[in-house]
């Protein structure tokens, strides 16, 4: 098995304890089995009975939940333990054929107790097990802990949020109100309610290259330059809301460059 995306070191080391200890425990398995290959199926534990549980033999099983793909499945793994046993379970798909052993529940149990070895490699299976989910739970709850700090700033009308030419260490949100862009004096575009701004020099190092003026009352949050690049990190959605504003933006002063142009002509 492994997980998506990144992961501490000892969320690997569990990983690949849990293969090792899946593979040893299933170890001499002759019991009943129907080997089965899976096409393109978004959710194939619908196509166990409620009693089985499956081994893969080859190919890669997804975890889904809530839609996003978490995690895989390899060979060697067992998959649907939890569904067999009355608990909650999350979706598995297939995007490619996956053959899978198929195992009755009992049989599986009748095989575990038959031997006290086996006995140990199924506690320690289920240790590590919890251990790893344990390890991702802290993982992630730390990243989506990660939240902008209560900077929230007002801003009356005709005041400047920042400064052309000023030093950018700061990330701001405009929760309320509206706000003129302009470059030399010349209005370029328009902040509304909701958009991220200010982000483009603090990324690049350099210095403010327009300013920002409240057209209204304004309420902003402030979000310190480190601070913003964990919350990119944990919360992926805010960088694809700042890259919307940025093509808006974009497009905006591009219009007025042509509108300029064609006043010129």
């Amino acid at each position: 098995m492994f997980f998506l995306g990144n992961i501490p070191e000892q969320v690997e080391q569990l990983l690949e304890r849990g293969q090792i200890l899946s593979e040893k425990l299933m170890t001499g398995y002759q019991g009943p089995s129907i080997s089965e290959t899976f096409q393109h199926n978004s959710q194939i534990l619908e196509q166990f009975s409620s009693e089985q549980m499956g081994r893969i033999k080859s190919g890669l099983v997804t975890v889904v939940s809530k839609g996003v793909e978490v995690a895989c499945y390899e060979p060697g793994d067992l998959i649907g333990l939890s569904r067999v046993f009355g608990l909650p379970h999350a979706e598995l798909k297939v995007d490619d054929p996956v053959q899978v052993e198929l195992i009755h529940r009992d049989d599986f149990v009748g095989f575990v107790n038959g031997d006290p070895l086996r006995q140990h490699r199924w506690s320690n299976y289920l240790l590590t097990m919890v251990a790893l989910y344990q390890q991702v739970l802290a993982h992630f709850h730390v990243q989506v802990q990660i939240q902008t700090p209560k900077g929230f700033i007002q801003i009356e009308p005709g005041q400047a949020i920042i400064q052309e030419g000023d030093q950018a260490d700061t990330v701001f949100q405009l929760m309320a109100g509206s706000a003129d862009v302009t470059v030399n004096g010349v209005t370029v575009g328009e902040i509304l309610d909701g958009e991220i701004f200010g982000a483009m020099a603090v990324f690049t190092g350099e210095t403010r290259n327009a300013t920002v003026t409240a057209r209204e009352p304004c309420q902003l949050l402030a979000i310190p330059k480190e601070q913003f690049v964990d919350l990119i990190r944990a919360q992926p959605e805010t960088a694809i809301t700042l890259l919307d504003n940025m093509s808006r933006r974009i497009k905006s002063l591009n219009e007025q460059v042509l509108r300029q142009q064609v006043h010129i002509a």
